[in-house]
């Protein structure tokens, strides 16, 4: 991945000093990511029997990419300064704008020139993958399901932006935003891919990896909502408690609204969507989503997709490591710290 950046960045300088310095950004960001996705791609094509593992690793950084621009997307709509410990990329080409001179505003030159980073990861995204050497028909194949995805991505964040008071939320409309903006191109869409460009065929494997996704990817995303509120800036790279900030409707919010006392859901309305949120604010919301359960629920909500996911895997392969791997991976979702 580095490589492919690098190349870009050399095809960038006849354009001029900020294109260069826009694509070393977004290196910068994309070295700092855990390979989530282009590992589970990998994954996948391995448990359905794909053989070209150098193939595959090359090519399964396409998906790097386009996490890494859909982050930088993320990052400006959440109004988030941190990103993976630096700056996000809003807010270090505001510092570039002042620096130039630039004369719009500096918060919407930041957020024009992020526009325009994620426009360019997504395209080179998808240069990595048509130009693979897997057989067209795979690469057609992956090409749908990639397609498939993330227009449902777009459509679950424009979803997801729409906050509304959490008490007016059910958990099947929670559920759905997340299903659609992060589960499943966090691991329905890479195991998926990775089957295709293997060349699968069996129904009953790919709904066994299907579903195996699923489960991976809530479990992702509800560890996720807790490091949100309980983990710590130092590990996660950005801020915490801003989901408070922004008054998003996670999980815990959610659960907090339903098992909360009337004090709980007092201090819930006063903190969620607060402009400033503090330490002591974070505190406090820890506390209260402890006394009130909510905490435990969701908690239990993970453990409990873990081990629905665990049933899928001697349906996905009878390979012994593979299957290790996978066990592994989804038990690792859950305990991880960031």
């Amino acid at each position: 991945m580095y490589d492919f950046v690098s190349f870009e960045i050399k095809k960038a300088k006849e354009l001029g000093e900020v294109p260069v310095k826009l694509l070393e950004s977004f290196r910068n960001l994309t070295q700092r990511g855990k390979g989530v996705r282009s590992g589970l791609i990998c994954l996948g094509y391995r448990a359905c029997g794909g053989k070209d593992i150098e193939e595959i690793t090359k090519t399964s950084i396409f998906m790097e990419i386009f996490h890494s621009g859909i982050l930088v997307h993320d990052d400006f709509m959440d109004r988030d300064d941190l990103r993976r410990g630096f700056p996000t990329l809003h807010k270090e080409f505001e510092t570039v704008g002042k620096n130039l001179g630039v004369t719009m505003p500096l918060d919407h030159y930041g957020n024009s020139v992020a526009v325009c980073l994620g426009d360019v990861a997504f395209y080179l995204s998808w240069k990595i993958l048509i130009n693979s050497k897997f057989p067209k028909d795979f690469v057609s194949e992956a090409a749908n399901i990639y397609c498939d995805h993330i227009v449902r991505v777009g459509l679950g964040q424009a979803l997801d932006l729409t906050v509304t008071d959490v008490s007016k939320r059910n958990e099947k409309d929670l559920l759905s935003v997340l299903l659609t903006k992060s589960v499943e191109y966090t691991s329905s869409a890479p195991l998926l891919i990775g089957a295709a460009l293997a060349g699968e065929t069996n129904k009953k494997k790919l709904k066994a990896l299907e579903n195996y996704a699923k489960c991976f990817g809530w479990a992702f995303q509800i560890q996720d909502d807790l490091l949100g509120m309980f983990g710590t800036e130092e590990e996660l790279g950005k801020p915490i408690g801003s989901d408070l900030r922004e008054g998003k409707n996670t999980l815990l919010m959610l659960y907090l609204s339903k098992m909360g006392t009337r004090k709980h859901l007092k201090i819930q309305k006063e903190l969620m969507g607060k402009e400033n949120v503090t330490g002591e604010d974070v505190m406090k919301m820890r506390e209260i989503l402890k006394e009130s359960g909510a905490y435990d629920y969701v908690k239990n909500m993970g453990l409990k997709y873990l081990k629905e996911g665990r049933t899928y895997i001697p349906i996905i392969t009878k390979d012994e490591n593979l299957r290790e791997i996978f066990d592994s991976l989804i038990t690792y979702v859950m305990e991880r710290s960031k």
